[in-house]
């Protein structure tokens, strides 16, 4: 871990929420995605798409920046669910921090 990523994390004590992936009848779902290569060219400002199709197939479609070529990066994969896995959520304006389960972890590489 590099210095900027623990300077995010103070040594107070916080109260820790149970978030909503805990309950019963969870509103709210949480993934991870990995995937094997990211083209520099993809557009971080607009919004991909993410398809989930028969079993665990999922297809990610990212566009890339203006008069790129290809205009859009298409990656396949599969999504598998986490057993145990959470994830720490810190507001850092309202000084919350809230822990989330993990539903699936979904892996992607990008088709050519």
């Amino acid at each position: 871990m590099n210095g900027s990523a623990n300077s995010l994390l103070d040594k107070e004590e916080h109260p820790l929420q149970l978030g909503e992936s805990f309950e019963r009848r969870p509103k709210a779902s949480f993934h991870t995605i990995r995937y094997d290569f990211k083209p520099a060219s993809i557009d971080t400002s607009c919004e991909g798409e993410l398809q989930v199709g028969k079993g665990d197939d999922v297809t990610i479609t990212l566009p890339h920046i203006p008069g790129s070529t290809p205009p859009m990066t298409v990656f396949k994969g599969n999504k598998r669910p986490y057993q145990k896995d959470c994830v720490l959520i810190i507001n850092h304006d309202t000084g919350e921090y809230v822990l989330e389960k993990l539903s699936s972890s979904i892996q992607v590489k990008k088709t050519r």
